[in-house]
């Protein structure tokens, strides 16, 4: 194929329809190549519609559920299509179905297992834009699936790819990536550039720029990814791509908080039972992740005190299971604590940096806010703490990593001697 610019723009930037206009100016200013745009839902489009989901079944069954929430993008892309055509541009929208977008069959979290290219060559020659949805694609068995919360800029960077496209843009309403959320703290400094480990990392951890899934695609087909701000077009925002070999002036990049969490605690598990991979085993059945885990032995009662976190979205779900392994194994009380958030530092060779972890863990202990689960990795450390705390904690972390400090270098790295 030509030369393709692939643009996503999320559901804020497509709130109204003043702002699908403004969209369609961005997209105009590209009349010079073809564009491949993909859109999320309006505003709280996909919110609402959940909402309206669970007034009508406790726990809504997920094929049903994936039916009404891929409503919500059909919507925007028909609204600029209509749009775009209004101003002579020759436009056309496509479901995720229609451009060929192939998923498995796990519906609410469906991976894109193939995309029909000649389908996606035939719309491109065809138009000058196409405006596909994102969020969707359809299953082996014809059913309509949703990738999960995100999944738009997904299905961005899975067709970018598909189309030979070096680049693509996500559009949002932030000027790019920066150390922390910048709504909530002042001096956040904003990345011209990063590598696709750490933002991997800090879209897992909770920072709301650009969907995990999407960041291993650009990776596994080394694409370039650009964050940018929808309102300022001209503004470079933040590059995503391999990175460097060389050594980092700083080992953290950026602080996250995800108060979308859950801390999970059972007592008195008796310490034969193989709590931790029965219990594991068990959520992962139902596509619910453990993040951190731990174990307290009290071998005088031969029992012992589990405790983990999971996605706050997850609990009705997951109680279901695991009130039936609290009776399985014959365990004592099992509480469930959503007032927690996890408050993550990311950078490139964590787990090998002890000084990091200990300066970590100091400032909090420090500060009387008390750690309930720690975790660290490759490439990021993270702690579970009350939610009340969490943006104090992401101030202290932030100031103490020098993360305040603005590095005006397109790439943040020096050579070593």
């Amino acid at each position: 194929m030509s030369k393709i610019s692939v643009l996503k723009f999320g559901g804020t930037s497509v709130k109204n329809i003043g702002r699908i206009h403004h969209v369609a100016d961005v997209i105009a200013r590209r009349s010079n190549q073809k564009c491949l745009v993909v859109v999320s839902a309006m505003g709280d489009t996909t919110d609402h519609l959940y909402s309206l989901a669970k007034q009508c079944a406790t726990f809504p069954d997920k094929r049903e559920l994936d039916l009404l929430l891929s409503t919500g993008e059909q919507v925007s892309i028909a609204l600029l299509a209509l749009t775009l055509r209004e101003r002579g541009v020759k436009a056309k929208s496509y479901t995720g179905a229609q451009i060929g977008i192939a998923t498995d069959n796990a519906h609410s979290t469906a991976r894109i297992t193939d995309i029909c290219r000649d389908t996606l060559r035939a719309a491109l020659e065809e138009n000058d834009v196409v405006v596909v949805a994102g969020f969707q694609g359809l299953s082996e068995a014809g059913e309509v699936t949703t990738l999960g919360r995100g999944g738009s800029d997904t299905t961005a960077v899975a067709l970018a790819a598909a189309c030979g496209a070096d680049t693509c843009d996500i559009y949002t309403d932030v000027d790019g990536i920066y150390t922390t959320d910048p709504n909530k703290i002042s001096d956040a400094q904003i990345l011209n550039s990063i590598c696709y480990e750490e933002v991997l990392e800090m879209a897992r951890v909770g920072a709301q720029v650009i969907h995990p899934r999407a960041v291993e695609l650009a990776k596994e087909y080394g694409l370039q990814v650009r964050v940018r701000n929808t309102f300022k077009p001209d503004h470079p925002g933040t590059i995503i791509n391999g990175g460097s070999n060389v050594e980092r002036i700083r080992k953290v990049s950026g602080v996250a908080v995800d108060g979308n969490q859950a801390h999970v605690t059972f007592t008195r598990v008796p310490l034969e039972f193989p709590f931790m991979g029965t219990t594991i085993d068990c959520l992962s059945r139902e596509n619910i992740s453990v993040d951190m885990v731990s174990q307290n032995i009290d071998l005088a009662s031969r029992t012992k005190c589990v405790s983990l976190a999971i996605k706050y979205e997850d609990v009705d779900h997951a109680i279901v299971c695991l009130n039936e392994l609290k009776r399985l194994c014959g365990a004592g009380e099992l509480t469930v604590d959503t007032e927690v958030a996890k408050v993550s530092v990311i950078g490139s060779g964590l787990g090998n940096s002890h000084e990091t972890s200990a300066t970590l863990l100091g400032i909090l202990e420090d500060h009387g806010l008390y750690v309930k689960l720690f975790y660290c990795g490759e490439s990021r450390i993270s702690c579970l703490i009350p939610q009340a705390s969490a943006n104090h904690a992401t101030a202290l972390l932030h100031r103490e990593f020098k993360l305040n400090e603005c590095y005006t270098a397109p790439l943040e790295f020096v050579l070593t001697a």
